[in-house]
């Protein structure tokens, strides 16, 4: 059989049901790399590229379309196979349609997955054969095939089409429907149509009682509609079940309900029940946070630290846990560990200005509670300089601290406030805000600073709101915008722009394009600072049946709104 060079890693073979794949193999041992391109070849399957570390995996991913990974878990650097996976689904560089095949030495890889919560579709102990490899590709290429007509849909987020191919799929009551139902369920949440989806769920249940995905998609959807007590009965009702108590997603949407309801205590001890039964780097994480937040300084520092040092140089890492576990530890009276802490990730933050800005804020705390004012100044100064007056979140709220701790009071009280306006409605900025002050000695400030701004950015958002209930819609859209432009990452905002801009298209029955853009962009947005959010999956599906219902109708002149400037000038008119 002829062979092409091996420089180009391919060889001409026969032609098999596995012929189009194209494969990475990812190792850092050359001699397993030839010996898995010889087995692929054995295969069918002539395209192969080989890669000996994450990083390179990494570039060669986002720059072809792979149909298969074969990754071994040991790389020999400080990213593992797992981490590499966990990092290419996070942050869907990895193709909906590829494949990634685990290969490793180590028997007790599932444990390993699972503690990671993210499985790959299929893994092999070494020495793993061809029909090895064969047998898992059949099987996952077959699955693969028969949901594809809703998987590419789902990626190319046609939600209205990816339901139809699912009734297609279920109509043919073949071995796919329940993987089809699972996916129809999976839709109606993404569409913001959590009654359907539950009704999905139930229908999976009567067939299949003990599914425990199915129970819990049933608890998601109640908290995706709203229904947080009926939210956390479910997932309670889930991990009380012998075979559902090791449900880490359960433990989710509980923690997650109670934290809704204001029960950030009850919400942290579930997340703690969770970390428990699989002490991964992001279980570890998300205990430390809440912990932080409810007061637990013990429990933060122990878990963050934990998170840090799990994932500290591989691609997995995250600077926030270094920052909060910084803050932590200043919060418990240990500056000198704090400083040490933030001096062991300073090269891994090097290229981040934010992460960086927010490290300067925390060292000028440290230094604040070491008795060394002067060096405090110049860090707040150097954090300043960093983050810049737009800064927001934790590291704004940690520049304020640190202004109120170097004797730069009026500056951080005032950060504070317009820390707040900039996202009033998220509970963990005003949590964090009002253990600034607290842990100042500042708390009878609480009030006036913390709660003060919250009611001031509800009361602008009534107004508007009651502008355009009274048909004034230029006015309304005119208030909003301008309270956008100076908190343009507020969600609340942000939620309620939209929400606006699509209702004066429906007043004005037609598709104006500058009402559309705007309402198009603010939800881009809205997607970018909530993934996944429930609230931004109500307004998506609201902005879609804006379109569609205005889309189907013929527009009628009588209806439109009245004769204006440009949407544009009108606003900056008003604005001004």
């Amino acid at each position: 059989m002829p062979r092409v060079t091996a420089d180009n890693h391919e060889t001409m073979a026969r032609v098999t049901p596995y012929s189009h794949v194209h494969a990475l193999v990812v190792d850092d041992m050359p001699a397993q790399q030839t010996t898995l391109r010889a087995q692929l070849a054995m295969l069918g399957i002539s395209r192969v590229d080989g890669a000996t570390s994450p990083e390179q995996a990494l570039r060669l991913i986002r720059r072809h379309a792979y149909g298969l990974v074969l990754c071994d878990y040991n790389l020999g650097h400080r990213t593992d196979g797992q981490q590499l996976l966990e990092h290419l689904r996070s942050t869907q560089t990895l193709a909906a349609d590829c494949l990634f095949f685990m290969i490793t030495a180590e028997n007790g890889y599932a444990a390993v997955a699972s503690a990671s919560e993210q499985l790959p579709d299929a893994y092999l102990v070494k020495p793993a054969t061809a029909s090895d490899i064969e047998e898992r590709l059949k099987s996952a290429l077959e699955r693969r095939h028969a949901l594809l007509p809703i998987t590419q849909r789902l990626q190319a987020e046609d939600l209205p089409g990816a339901l139809q191919a699912c009734d297609e799929i279920l109509a043919r009551r073949d071995r796919w429907s329940l993987a089809s139902l699972q996916l129809k369920a999976q839709a109606l949440l993404a569409a913001a149509r959590p009654d359907e989806a539950i009704a999905v769920y139930r229908q999976v249940l009567a067939a299949r009682p003990g599914l425990v995905w199915a129970a819990i998609g049933v608890a998601r959807a109640h908290k995706a509609a709203g229904r947080l007590p009926d939210a956390e009965a479910s997932a309670r009702a889930v991990i009380d079940r012998p075979d559902g108590r090791s449900a880490l997603a359960a433990y989710d949407v509980l923690a997650d309900a109670l934290d809704a309801q204001g029960r950030a205590t009850e919400s942290t001890e579930v997340l703690r029940q969770a970390a428990a039964i699989v002490p991964s780097a992001r279980r570890m994480r998300r205990l430390g946070e809440s912990a932080f937040r409810t007061g637990d300084l013990v429990t933060a520092c122990e878990c963050l630290a934990k998170a840090a040092q799990a994932t500290r140089g591989s691609l997995t890492a995250d600077p926030q846990d270094t920052l909060t576990l910084a803050q932590a530890l200043v919060d418990a009276g240990e500056p000198g560990s704090a400083l040490a802490a933030l001096a062991e990730a300073e090269a891994s933050m090097r290229d981040d200005t934010a992460a960086t800005g927010a490290a300067w804020a925390l060292r000028a705390q440290a230094l604040a509670a070491t008795g060394e004012r002067d060096a405090a100044c110049h860090a707040a100064e150097q954090a300043r300089q960093r983050l810049g007056a737009g800064a927001a979140g934790f590291a704004a709220v940690a520049l304020a601290r640190a202004e109120l701790a170097s004797g730069q009071e009026s500056q951080g009280l005032e950060r504070l406030k317009r820390c707040v306006c900039a996202d009033h409605e998220n509970p963990q900025l005003r949590q964090w805000a009002q253990a600034a002050l607290q842990r100042s000695g500042r708390a009878q400030l609480v009030d006036t600073i913390v709660e003060a701004a919250s009611r001031e950015m509800r009361a602008g958002i009534r107004g508007a709101r009651t502008q355009l209930r009274d048909g004034d819609t230029l006015a309304a859209l005119a208030a909003i915008e301008a309270t956008l432009a100076t908190y343009p990452d507020n969600t609340g905002v942000l939620l309620e722009a939209t929400q606006m801009n699509c209702l004066a298209l429906r007043l004005g029955r037609s598709l104006d394009g500058e009402l559309l853009e705007r309402a198009q962009r603010h939800l881009a947005r809205l997607e970018q600072l909530m993934p996944d959010a429930d609230r931004v999956a109500n307004i998506r599906r609201y902005l879609r049946e804006t379109v569609a219902l205005l889309a189907s109708q013929r527009p009628d002149p009588a209806l439109r709104m009245p004769e204006r400037p440009t949407t544009s000038a009108a606003l900056a008119g008003a604005g001004s």
